[in-house]
């Protein structure tokens, strides 16, 4: 049916038309009294799942819209059975830490006894810088919440004795005796604002199935700068703190671990346990241009390090005398060496010495170092080894050279499925590929302690070693060897990222 509009000549209560018809609207000039349009965009039309998907833009506390401009800072899964002591502090009374499943679990073997607890934290800290929001993603699931005598704790948490009741920093969630939870902001070792406790009963599950359920995996969200604070589950904004005013900034120090805690401060009623199972903190707005790999190296992926899921430990051997720095007063021993297999050490460079001359082949391979980038499982992430530049160090005569001149031609090999130098590829082998990096030159006069410079191979495209694939440092001994007892000493070291 139509609908009549006519003129109403600015009568009230009558809305005007055009000559041409059309209604004419003014939206209120009274800020009270306007309205408001909400912008949201379609993520998908619902052609398939038979809902159209929209999601509203995003703004920080300072008016800025949330765009690409975030930097991740830490970023850290618990595949597993070992927790990654290079990332973390373990602070332990008592109480165990076990990691299984994809998820690390403060009070491992639930513990009731009073005065006990465990804590873990980042070594790293992590940093706010005035407007700009850091933001902190913890996916966590509990267990006995509801005991008595105990609290849990996750954030922004700093405190130095595990069974002190009061962290000294921090911002983060706490549950309490009984099963409350609030969030807290400390600084100096007094909590200088708590929220309400808060009140779940609108707080959807994770996926979307029946209420939240703190014993199951829900995604709680820490977003801070100076002035507010905002406490998030499972993206439902779930508490508001402002900075008091007393206060420059919310926490005594701008740098804050990141920490979890379950303490019982007398018998507990149950063994309250706390499971993490992903970390992530990033920086928001501000556009920092960190490049990627420093961002990487950040997060404990650098080159020089086993990563997650690995025994921790350094990717270059360290462990006897057998293999040199630091155990050793000499460099690796000479060993055997083997044309296209041996020594080939599984470490990402370090010390090295060659065996006399004498006992190589001109122009043959030996691979050095032939470090193994571990293969992904369902229990251990594949990482990717970028390789962005190598040094081989100074050259050390360690034995008198006789006979002939000698040239040491280095090469790496990269992305090969065997250390041994004449993998082919096939159906189930890959073959590394090589590039020549330089090499030492020696006269057949060489003396004890003489030595050639060192150098440094930048790779401006780095160098990429697939999870489950080696990278190779080859020597290549060029010349007449028989008679030469020159013996080398050196050294190479790696610079790169796990990805």
């Amino acid at each position: 049916m139509g609908v009549n509009i006519k003129g109403g000549n600015n009568t009230t209560g009558l809305a005007n038309v055009s000559s041409t018809y059309e209604l004419q609207v003014v939206t209120p000039q009274t800020e009270a009294d306007a309205g408001f349009v909400q912008i949201s965009t379609e993520m998908d039309a619902g052609d398939v799942l038979g809902t159209r998907t929209v999601v509203p833009p995003e703004c920080s506390d300072d008016y800025r819209l949330r765009v690409g401009l975030d930097q991740t800072l830490f970023n850290a899964s618990f595949e597993g059975t070992t927790l990654l002591t290079t990332l973390y502090n373990q602070l332990l009374t008592t109480q165990t830490t076990g990691q299984a499943n994809g998820f690390l679990t403060l009070n491992n073997t639930p513990h009731t006894t009073t005065t006990t607890a465990a804590y873990v934290r980042t070594h790293r800290h992590f940093p706010t810088f005035g407007t700009y929001p850091t933001y902190l993603d913890l996916w966590i699931r509990e267990a006995n919440t509801t005991a008595t005598n105990a609290i849990s704790e996750w954030g922004f948490l700093f405190l130095t004795a595990q069974t002190t009741q009061q962290p000294i920093d921090g911002i983060y969630f706490r549950r309490t005796s009984g099963g409350s939870l609030y969030g807290v902001v400390t600084n100096n070792s007094v909590d200088i604002a708590t929220t309400a406790a808060i009140n779940t009963t609108n707080v959807p599950s994770r996926d979307g199935v029946g209420s939240f359920d703190p014993t199951e995996s829900n995604h709680y969200l820490i977003v801070y700068h100076n002035d507010v604070v905002r406490f998030w589950i499972n993206d439902v904004m779930v508490a508001e703190l402002a900075c008091p005013a007393a206060n420059a900034q919310f926490t005594s120090s701008s740098n804050t671990p990141v920490g979890l805690r379950v303490l019982n401060t007398g018998a507990a009623s149950a063994g309250r346990q706390l499971s993490v199972g992903f970390i992530n903190v990033g920086f928001g707005d501000q556009n920092v241009n960190k490049p990627w790999s420093h961002a990487l190296c950040g997060m404990g992926a650098g080159s020089y390090q086993l990563q997650n899921g690995n025994t921790p430990g350094p990717t270059v051997t360290r462990t006897n005398g057998a293999h040199g720095h630091p155990a050793s007063t000499t460099a690796r021993i000479a060993g055997t060496w083997t044309a296209t297999s041996a020594p080939a050490l599984n470490s990402l460079g370090g010390l090295w010495t060659t065996p006399a001359m004498s006992t190589l082949t001109s122009d043959a391979d030996y691979p050095v170092f032939a470090f193994l980038n571990p293969a992904g499982t369902a229990a251990l992430p594949g990482k990717t080894l970028y390789v962005t530049g190598v040094r081989v160090g100074e050259a050390y005569v360690s034995a008198a050279a006789s006979t002939n001149s000698m040239l040491l031609s280095y090469i790496l090999m990269v992305g090969a499925s065997s250390a041994t130098t004449s993998t082919a590829d096939a159906a189930t082998t890959v073959s590394g590929k090589s590039i020549a990096i330089g090499g030492h030159g020696f006269t057949p006069t060489e003396a004890v302690g003489n030595y050639k410079p060192g150098f440094d191979m930048p790779f401006e495209s780095p160098l990429m070693v697939p999870a489950g694939h080696y990278f190779v440092f080859v020597v290549r001994p060029f010349g007449t060897v028989t008679s030469n007892t020159l013996v080398v000493t050196s050294s190479l070291a790696v610079n790169g990222y796990f990805e």
